[in-house]
């Protein structure tokens, strides 16, 4: 588990907590689809795996839900500036430090 800081109110006091579940890293899957699933998402269009790591702690799942976001985010269907938006609200929403 990871040490990061889950929420502003902690962040702002400088207390860090325990990550709940540690994503699966590309390269850490015995699933080659996934592990390419990962390395694109932390290297290409998404440019964080992070997210894609926790749901590849379900391989079926996150090969199921990448391309909807693909077809969502990734082909142009939303605009940049409105996808930032989206990313930026659910962070408030989930009152995440980053």
């Amino acid at each position: 588990m990871g040490t990061v800081a889950l929420n502003s109110r902690a962040a702002r006091k400088g207390n860090l907590v325990t990550t709940r579940i540690t994503p699966v890293q590309p390269g850490q899957s015995s699933d080659a689809e996934v592990n390419k699933i990962l390395a694109d998402g932390r290297d290409g269009w998404w440019g964080d795996a992070a997210m894609f790591g926790v749901i590849a702690r379900n391989p079926q799942m996150l090969k199921a839900i990448v391309p909807v976001f693909v077809s969502f985010f990734g082909e142009g269907s939303v605009e940049p500036h409105i996808h930032e938006m989206m990313r930026l609200k659910t962070g408030q929403i989930n009152d995440c430090a980053y």
